[in-house]
């Protein structure tokens, strides 16, 4: 109904953990990273859609490296999609409480709004209010010319997410966002 076109995956620059303990995440483990691809809507409008798996743990060398990715991403979004509009999801692994004052003064929280503000992306949790705000599987958008782009939905659909057994699928809920869009 909506084409793709072919997806581009771009592995992050650095990782760091792995099989032998060393107070990583395991990340080197896992080809983490981003994609990007772009899809066409009615009438040859067109968006670039990015899913992202970025640095997990907790340590100095994994916030350095955290820092990297999204700088890494954001510069390629920038090269890539100037002035296209642009949906982006994916598990971010940052930490980020609204609710825990704390928690806005953390690196992570530096590290999503410096990214989102180089970008030109809002997060769809502000537009929504998302009661989820600290989930580290986050979503975020911006216009382009030709298209606004509004979230319309924000939601964690778990029971759509089951194996045979009843069991999850991932470790993770699954996140999904509706959006609508109009000429502009």
């Amino acid at each position: 109904r909506f084409p793709f076109t072919e997806p581009l995956r771009v592995p992050w620059t650095g990782c760091f953990g792995g099989i032998l303990p060393d107070d990583g995440a395991a990340d080197c483990l896992a080809m983490k990273g981003f994609s990007v691809t772009t899809m066409t809507l009615a009438d040859g409008h067109t968006l670039d859609l990015y899913d992202l798996h970025a640095e997990a743990g907790g340590t100095a060398r994994d916030q350095a490296l955290q820092v990297a990715d999204y700088a890494q991403l954001a510069e390629f979004m920038i090269a890539h999609s100037a002035g296209r509009p642009v949906i982006l999801a994916g598990d971010t692994n940052l930490h980020v409480d609204r609710s825990d004052p704390g928690d806005l003064d953390s690196g992570d929280a530096a590290i999503w709004a410096d990214f989102l503000s180089a970008t030109g992306l809002t997060d769809t949790c502000g537009e929504l209010s998302c009661p989820e705000w600290a989930s580290i599987d986050k979503a975020a958008y911006r216009d382009g010319p030709g298209m606004d782009l509004t979230p319309l939905s924000h939601s964690y659909p778990a029971a759509d997410f089951l194996g045979p057994d009843g069991e999850d699928l991932s470790d993770h809920l699954p996140l999904a966002v509706t959006f609508g869009w109009d000429d502009n």
